[in-house]
């Protein structure tokens, strides 16, 4: 038997003793016997009022568990590049805030149609009424809102997009997945200054993780790039530049300048256009299809914010 419980015998059996003293009569007269049931009702009553020993639980908060390696938080939206004045050469990893160890998936080479030739200027005359459009009346097909590396909101008709830090952050349209297709949108910058830059994100393999996509976008010192990139290889991710920054007249440069700007995807065409003059083209198929978005990057002015007037989409442009 536990010691505990021998313990609470003795003093069970002693208080018993003392209950039976305690009846004795000055005589020595037999005292009236102590029913089975009475006695019972005693033991349970000095159990009850008895004492307990417990070990005692400390209250509070629990230190935090050491781990051996530091937390990661993997940002699926932005990526950090070098400048325009001084970007590595093509396939060349860059900087990035992702990080990840999914390997790369495989991606199917789409056949561009027979005979498709770009139009040498502005497609928009030529491919009729647009299959969407969103005129920035309101923000119904956006993420609103500000997050770590830009902010949005709809004013005047118009999608303000600001760059929150030097990294390229974007957000993407709620539509349709689209394959081929005629991407444009008219964007007025503000203030800014030399490599500060916006563009075209799309053929986003998957709109909810944003981590692949080409990107087309021009610079405030009139210079356009088109870049390629994939979160899921390597540690850091992979960017490949496919064109390099360079400069182009139909671009306009500087400050508060109205730039429309256009992507035309065709099978493994891709085709690039500033104001309507065909910029370049680019022969990669990479991602065939996905969503599209908008990204900003203020390199150099704080807060630099485009403003963007229309985005508008045409579907199977070569038919």
């Amino acid at each position: 038997m536990h010691s505990k419980n021998w313990f609470r015998m003795i003093i069970v059996m002693t208080l018993l003793g003392l209950l039976s003293a305690c009846t004795l009569p000055l005589t020595t007269a037999t005292p009236p016997p102590v029913s089975d049931s009475d006695m019972a009702t005693r033991v349970a009553k000095i159990l009850t009022e008895m004492p307990t020993t417990t070990s005692a639980i400390p209250t509070g908060e629990l230190p935090p568990i050491p781990t051996s390696t530091p937390e990661v938080t993997i940002e699926t939206a932005t990526l950090e590049v070098e400048s325009p004045t001084s970007m590595p050469p093509t396939s060349t990893p860059e900087p990035t805030v992702t990080n990840t160890s999914l390997p790369p998936t495989a991606t199917t080479v789409a056949s561009v149609a027979p005979g498709f030739t770009p139009p040498p200027d502005n497609p928009r005359t030529k491919l009729g009424t647009a299959n969407w459009t969103d005129p920035m009346d309101d923000g119904d097909n956006w993420p609103t809102g500000p997050d770590k590396y830009t902010s949005i909101g709809f004013s005047d008709g118009k999608l303000k997009l600001t760059g929150l830090t030097t990294t390229d952050g974007w957000r993407l349209v709620s539509t349709e997945k689209l394959t081929n297709m005629y991407l444009e949108m008219t964007v007025s910058t503000g203030n800014c200054s030399g490599s500060d830059r916006y563009g075209f994100l799309f053929r986003v393999p998957n709109a909810f993780e944003a981590n692949r996509g080409y990107l087309f976008g021009i610079s405030c010192d009139g210079s356009y790039s088109f870049r390629e990139w994939d979160a899921t290889i390597g540690a850091k991710g992979l960017m490949t530049t496919h064109i390099n920054w360079t400069n182009d007249t139909a671009i306009q440069a500087g400050s508060n300048k109205t730039n429309t700007i256009g992507v035309m995807a065709v099978g493994d065409k891709l085709v690039l256009y500033a104001n309507g003059v065909l910029l370049k083209e680019v022969k990669d198929g990479t991602f065939t299809e996905g969503s599209f978005g908008i990204f900003v990057g203020a390199r150099e002015t704080t807060n630099f914010t485009i403003s963007v007037d229309e985005i508008s989409y045409w579907k199977n442009p070569s038919q």
